[in-house]
């Protein structure tokens, strides 16, 4: 791990409310990879960032938008901005934040193989880490189908194979307790 990579990890873990997805998600990038790129690593690990600056004029609900193209859009332009401002305010090389900026800005929907690993290692890490999120989706009255679906949607998104092959036993796990959560929720 470089040291700005370690810089970036322990700002995550500051500042993100769900950090262990991001640093999964790294993990996963180097699972998938192991001779992962600087630049792809520390995608990996500030590709989500920009939930940790909530923006109180949007009206892009995560749980409801998720496969909004428009949101995806939203979403992916916010967290390259914030990584990019991070990164030069680090001091980083160019080519390394340009690196980082044009895989996060396609994260959602890869593209190129450093972009596929990137968004596979987003997919197995919200299938291991970030359930709870459809669970609480659920509680708050979002129809269980439609969490199931953005479930199904992060398994189904990854094109390299032996990632389709380790979200498998994510994705039954993370059906099973979406739907031991549905199964108690009134009017369901």
């Amino acid at each position: 791990m470089s040291e700005l990579e370690d810089r970036a990890q322990r700002w995550i873990e500051e500042i993100h409310p769900h950090a262990l997805h991001l640093v999964r998600a790294r993990d996963w990038v180097v699972t998938i990879d192991p001779d992962a790129s600087e630049g792809l690593r520390i995608a990996a690990v500030l590709h989500d960032v920009e939930r940790a600056f909530p923006d109180a004029s949007s009206s892009w609900d995560p749980a409801a938008d998720w496969n909004d193209p428009g949101y995806l859009r939203w979403h992916q332009d916010r967290c390259a901005e914030h990584a990019v401002a991070w990164l030069e305010a680090q001091g980083a090389a160019p080519e390394l934040v340009g690196e980082v900026e044009r895989l996060i800005l396609v994260h959602e929907e890869g593209g190129w193989y450093e972009a596929d690993v990137l968004q596979a290692a987003d997919s197995l890490s919200f299938l291991e880490t970030l359930t709870s999120i459809t669970v609480a989706w659920v509680r708050r009255g979002i129809d269980p189908e439609h969490a199931r679906a953005k479930l199904q949607f992060m398994a189904d998104r990854i094109t390299i194979a032996p990632a389709r092959a380790d979200a498998e036993p994510l994705l039954r796990r993370a059906l099973l307790e979406l739907g031991a959560v549905a199964a108690e929720s009134p009017g369901r």
